[in-house]
């Protein structure tokens, strides 16, 4: 993975100018610049295409299968999540089982800012993958969904060996104030973490009862 050229922001500045008159060759510079190992110069380029709208996604969808890199990935699962479009987001959802953690969380995190509540079921499948924050980044996924499908495995993640993604699970089911998830909380407030003990109280003073307005699937 190449690092961003010093000259980072010229060549975007020579994209951006390219893309306007219609030169291919515009496009093509910053799909090359979603491999630069630098952010800030990276997400320029992402918010870039972005401008460009919704015909790039072909594109992008293409890179997130194909691209060798898992940065170039991430980044098309970024772009796609800032296009929008919840009749489309199956390749998202298959970027959930991506090798690379960094490509799982940008594809959850598309989801979530597409609003497709369909892949909530895929989402808690993630928090049981092998990295603890992949793990947490989906309990927090799943808390702003406001799923109840996402109560059970919030109330197993209470269980989980990484006490950051305990207090993540906390945090997110006091969002989604199901009172089922009561039980598990108690438990947690015993927690021999004092983060995870004190979300779980928290969790636990805003839970009255089960809120009818928090959606139960797809709708």
């Amino acid at each position: 993975m190449p690092r961003a050229p010093p000259e980072w922001g010229l060549i975007l500045q020579r994209a951006r100018r390219l893309t306007a008159k219609g030169d291919p060759a515009g496009r093509d510079l910053l799909y090359g610049a979603l491999r630069w190992r630098y952010d800030t110069a990276r997400k320029k380029a992402i918010d870039s295409l972005v401008s460009l709208g919704k015909e790039e996604r072909p594109r992008l969808l293409r890179v997130l299968r194909t691209a060798e890199t898992a940065v170039e990935r991430g980044s098309a699962a970024s772009a796609l999540g800032l296009l929008g479009n919840a009749s489309g987001t199956r390749p998202l959802v298959r970027a959930l089982n991506d090798p690379s953690m960094s490509v799982r969380r940008a594809a959850a995190v598309a989801l979530l800012r597409i609003g497709d509540r369909t892949s909530v079921p895929a989402i808690a499948r993630l928090l049981r993958d092998e990295s603890g924050g992949v793990r947490v980044l989906a309990a927090s996924v799943l808390g702003r969904f406001r799923d109840l499908r996402a109560v059970t495995p919030l109330v197993r993640a209470l269980r989980d060996r990484k006490w950051y993604v305990r207090q993540a699970a906390a945090e997110a089911l006091g969002v989604l104030q199901d009172s089922r998830s009561r039980p598990a909380l108690r438990r947690a407030t015993r927690d021999r973490r004092p983060a995870v003990s004190k979300a779980a109280w928290a969790a636990l003073g805003g839970i009255r009862i089960a809120r009818p307005s928090l959606s139960t699937g797809p709708g």
